[in-house]
């Protein structure tokens, strides 16, 4: 057959092609060679345009660069990532994440160029270094969990009930602090971590900006204080230790009065602000007067913290909208300037005339409680007290036949009551004036003895009350005007 063919091919002039593919082979070959050889060629070029931290490393040494990489990694001890945004301001110390450069990732960056992923992805690296060069970034590696832990931290600090800004008076009692208010803010915390991760991963501490999820924003902001730049007035009213229970519900409701905020020509009122005085808001059983007694009832006491708040409106010439005496004088202000209190009927309001907001700041010390009224400069006034009448009223002695008397006992103390009117001039700063009435009435109480002899009747008077004004003009503290506090009793 094969004989047959060479004959045909012979008679017919065809020329026979010998090993045509073999050829073929060889210029492939010959072009790989050549292509591989190029390739390496540019490798290797490539390889020396590769920089550590912007330093050249073609001329370095493994060695040499383990080293310099030790010496970088003892500076992360210093370093921390700052992490900022609108209202957060926070940092992660590095040491606190275990934080160490990620060698396998620097030095698969150093020298594998062109040497990983698909050929088209090995050329591309490398003519992309020819071209730009490569910079390998001191990548830092964390413990993940100490990240998420730090993470954590930072969220729970900001993820948090807002809180007004608020203002504190200086130690001089005529200066202002205003702090900044807080607001609620839910930062993504996966998307904050990738993003630590990345950037350390690029070498970076510089600012991250914080991803926010959500905010709430504060009721009482920084800007709204502004204005509120000095004490317009303040009060000060004492009270012994000898009742836990009425000491607790002070201070309870002086935290409660506690940065009260009243805008420009608004009203305030201490129930609404304060609350009702519960057991379940830690209020405990104190006395308070109730049917002409001295009672056990939850919140004794919390009336001191509504006078002592009445006497600093008085002196910062705010106007009273409502106001009741108690039933029997207190003995921490003079007789006329007190401000009782019960859920759900007596109320002390007052109303704010300013073109200004003004601010009430209580702070409460060893026995004593003080309020302050916070406004601006341009509202201060001066004020003056004047008693305009008083009258002392007789009480009633009682003497109440009780056949299981063996002596006489009192069931019920007595005391004279008072009519007492003080008139308040203020004089403000414009020149303008503003006076009014402090009207009070105080029911005489009945005294009661049980008594084994017959039952009798009359009228005594016990009291001389008179005019007040020396302690009415103190304009701080009844006590510094005298060297007591007369006695008398306590609600």
């Amino acid at each position: 057959m094969n004989e047959y063919r060479r004959r045909y091919r012979e008679k017919h002039g065809i020329k026979v092609r010998r090993y045509r593919w073999k050829t073929v082979l060889g210029v492939i070959a010959a072009f790989c060679i050549m292509g591989f050889s190029s390739f390496f060629a540019a490798q290797s070029k490539a390889a020396g345009m590769v920089t550590l931290n912007g330093q050249p490393i073609k001329n370095l040494t493994a060695d040499d660069v383990q080293r310099y990489l030790d010496k970088q990694e003892k500076k992360l001890t210093d370093r921390s990532v700052k992490l900022q945004s609108q209202d957060i301001d926070a940092s992660i110390a590095l040491p606190q994440i275990d934080a160490k450069l990620d060698r396998e990732r620097i030095d698969d960056g150093l020298y594998l160029v062109g040497r990983t992923g698909s050929p088209g992805q090995r050329v591309a690296d490398v003519i992309a270094t020819l071209r730009f060069g490569k910079e390998v970034p001191l990548a830092v590696q964390v413990d993940e969990d100490k990240l998420d832990k730090a993470v954590s931290t930072i969220y729970n600090t900001y993820n948090i009930d807002p809180e007004n800004a608020y203002a504190v008076p200086n130690g001089d009692t005529v200066s202002v602090t205003i702090h900044k208010e807080k607001n609620r803010i839910v930062i993504d915390a996966d998307a904050l971590k990738k993003s630590i991760f990345n950037e350390l991963q690029q070498g970076k501490t510089e600012t991250i900006e914080v991803p926010v999820e959500k905010r709430e924003d504060a009721a009482v902001k920084e800007e709204d204080l502004k204005a509120v730049d000095t004490v317009l007035s303040y009060y000060t009213t004492h009270f012994s230790d000898s009742d836990q229970n009425r000491n607790e519900n002070i201070a309870i409701a002086q935290k409660r009065l506690n940065h009260a905020f009243v805008p420009a020509q608004k009203d305030f009122s201490f129930n609404q602000y304060v609350g009702t005085r519960t057991p379940d808001k830690g209020y405990k059983e104190a006395p308070a007067y109730f049917d002409n007694k001295l009672v056990p009832a939850s919140g004794g006491g919390v009336c001191q913290v509504s006078t002592t708040l009445f006497n600093a409106v008085l002196r910062a010439g705010l106007v009273i909208a409502s106001r009741s005496p108690h039933f029997a004088p207190a003995g921490y202000v003079p007789v006329g300037m007190d401000a009782t209190v019960a859920d759900d009927s007596l109320d002390f309001a007052f109303t704010n005339p300013f073109q200004h907001p003004v601010y009430v700041y209580t702070a409460i010390g060893n026995g004593s409680i003080t309020t302050y009224i916070l406004g601006n400069h341009a509202d201060t006034c001066t004020v003056s007290f004047q008693t305009l009448s008083v009258k002392n009223l007789p009480h009633k002695v009682v003497y109440k036949h009780d056949d299981a008397a063996t002596t006489d006992k009192v069931d019920q103390e007595g005391y004279d009551g008072h009519d007492i009117a003080i008139r308040r001039t203020v004089s403000y700063t414009d020149g303008d004036h503003y006076t009014d009435t402090i009207v009070s009435h105080y029911d005489p109480n009945t005294e009661i003895i049980l008594t084994n002899g017959p039952g009798s009747e009359s009228t005594v008077q016990t009291s001389d009350l008179e005019a007040q004004d020396l302690l009415l003009n103190d304009p701080h503290d009844m006590m510094t005007a005298v060297a007591a506090v007369p006695d008398s009793t306590e609600e």
